[in-house]
């Protein structure tokens, strides 16, 4: 199948889901007002419209040389005219700015004007179905930008911001005032190509990214290189064992590597119900040659699931990957329905950072190696290896003291534990129904790798898994939830900062704290509080001023 056959059947994947057969369903979506009913329901609500610049309420010692813009995206209208979304990846996008400067915190946020939204905020009704929410009466969709809700990540890119989803165009933003300027281009031969929410640097000024394909039985994977000019240098169409469910990849110094889960696309009234838990098909990790798409490995794993990865190396004619394990996909295909609904009836177990190695040549013959670090975390972040080089010597001395021989370098997630602590046996079963009242994130951690993990026996997790020295957490307590941290970069002005945004659900307050990278477990130096309930989010960057 050649590129125009892609991109052109590329919409139809969303709706082949047999939206329109699931009349009786509908009646859920009559659920609007009833949806907080647990207190940590209300990061769930949504917004009602966009919220002006606020300036926050500021706690501890602000470094005065940290200035710059935090920004965060995720899913926000939730419900319109008494009917609500029942899949948190459905909300439309809003984008948040966290504007830091001579100590003070100003927010504002501003819903991404997609086409989807403002049809939608026209009609004052939901117009299109979605990923996860069959709508009565909808729309024709003629192509994935038609119901493209831009609510997943955001990337800086030539002086602006763009709004990433799973499956359609960026949306370009305007940095100071969040205003949408318009859907980004690639150039009119590849017009609504599937752009994912997490494409990688390629160290060149350009990007790596992917699509799927999963129409009438195909199981394809579009892989690609955009340019430093934003026009796209090459691609290849890829056949996949399995239809999976691809959120992320990594990439190491020559590789890209993508988990190939057994979570496959088959058929369901909507797209998310589409996907089905197969655990008699293994997952595979697919390794891809950056300089020849064509040259590929597969290696068969243990069936599993997983969103977000961590680091990837090259060592020793061996491949190893960090990445945050489920071991199904209960989370995708009932965990975010129970939370829009305010009630988690389904338990939802927590991921793992996890290391897989694998040999890259056919000399090495051996399976891959699975170390389970026994740390239950998501959203991973970490500095990259460019951002490493350019590290002030305060901070080299920082990581190398948190790192052996490996090239894996200190990083950062969240997790959610109970008060018992993360050593508790409630932690080791995966219990994320007990692990807070939530189950989400309450806990900050730092993993020092201080071990080469690649090395390590796969039976780690039952001997203990990491050692109590080779991480630190910080727990921000059963009333709130954390959201991804994200890593600021020490420069000549300042140290390497972690900088999280919370919700405090018991005090209807949203905030964020900044933490010191070298020592997250003394807490946040400073901190700054709104009476603003914000929408719970996804992904978010830094740009310093």
């Amino acid at each position: 199948m050649d590129r125009r056959q892609f991109l052109a059947g590329s919409a139809a994947l969303m709706t082949t889901a047999v939206w329109a057969s699931a009349v009786d369903k509908l009646l859920a979506l009559d659920s609007a007002q009833a949806i907080a009913r647990e207190p940590w329901a209300i990061g769930f609500n949504g917004a009602e419209g966009d919220y002006p610049p606020l300036t926050m309420q500021v706690s501890g010692e602000w470094p005065a040389q940290l200035s710059g813009n935090l920004y965060r995206n995720g899913p926000a209208k939730m419900s319109r005219a008494g009917k609500a979304y029942q899949h948190w990846f459905d909300g439309d996008g809003m984008v948040q700015q966290f504007s830091l400067a001579d100590g003070q915190i100003q927010h504002q946020a501003k819903f991404i004007q997609t086409k989807k939204f403002k049809v939608e905020e026209a009609a004052g009704a939901f117009k299109y179905s979605t990923a996860g929410t069959v709508i009565p009466n909808a729309l024709p969709i003629r192509n994935n930008d038609d119901l493209n809700v831009a609510n997943t990540s955001l990337l800086p890119r030539r002086g602006e911001l763009l709004a990433l989803w799973e499956a359609g165009s960026p949306y370009r933003l305007d940095a100071q005032t969040l205003n949408t300027l318009g859907v980004k281009s690639f150039g009119d031969k590849f017009k609504g190509l599937p752009f994912s929410a997490h494409p990688l640097d390629d160290g060149q000024g350009g990007l790596w990214n992917f699509g799927v394909w999963y129409v009438g039985g195909e199981k394809q994977l579009l892989v690609y290189q955009v340019a430093a000019d934003d026009s796209i240098a090459r691609m290849e169409v890829i056949e996949l064992p399995q239809a999976s469910y691809l959120h992320a990849f990594a990439q190491s110094e020559n590789k890209l590597v993508f988990y190939i889960s057994s979570c496959v696309y088959e058929e369901g009234e909507t797209y998310i119900d589409a996907f089905k838990w197969r655990p008699e098909l293994p997952s595979q990790l697919l390794v891809i040659d950056k300089a020849d798409f064509k040259t590929r490995q597969l290696h068969p794993l243990p069936a599993g699931f997983v969103f977000h990865f961590g680091q990837a190396i090259e060592n020793n004619d061996e491949l190893s990957v960090q990445l945050c394990l489920y071991p199904n996909s209960v989370i995708l295909t009932q965990g975010m329905k129970g939370l829009l609904t305010g009630t988690r009836k389904t338990k939802t177990p927590h991921a793992e950072l996890v290391t897989i190695t694998v040999p890259l040549t056919e000399a090495l013959s051996s399976p891959a190696r699975i170390n389970r670090s026994g740390v239950m975390m998501e959203f991973p972040q970490f500095v990259s290896n460019k951002e490493f080089a350019q590290q002030t010597m305060s901070h080299k001395e920082f990581a190398q003291q948190t790192m052996s021989k490996t090239a894996f370098v200190p990083l950062f997630g969240i997790g959610a534990r109970s008060e018992l602590g993360p050593h508790s046996k409630l932690q080791t079963e995966l219990d994320a129904e007990l692990a807070s009242d939530s189950g989400m994130s309450n806990t900050l951690y730092c993993i020092h790798n201080t071990k080469d993990s690649s090395k390590l026996a796969a039976d780690t997790l039952a001997n203990g898994g990491l050692t109590a020295d080779s991480y630190s957490a910080y727990y921000l307590g059963n009333g709130k939830i954390a959201e991804e941290p994200l890593y600021i970069p020490a420069t000549e002005q300042h140290e390497a900062y972690i900088l999280m945004t919370w919700l405090d659900y018991r005090n209807a307050q949203s905030g964020l704290s900044l933490f010191r990278a070298s020592d997250i477990s003394a807490g946040p130096i400073a901190s700054a509080q709104m009476n603003r309930v914000l929408p719970l989010g996804f992904h978010g960057c830094f740009i310093s001023a």
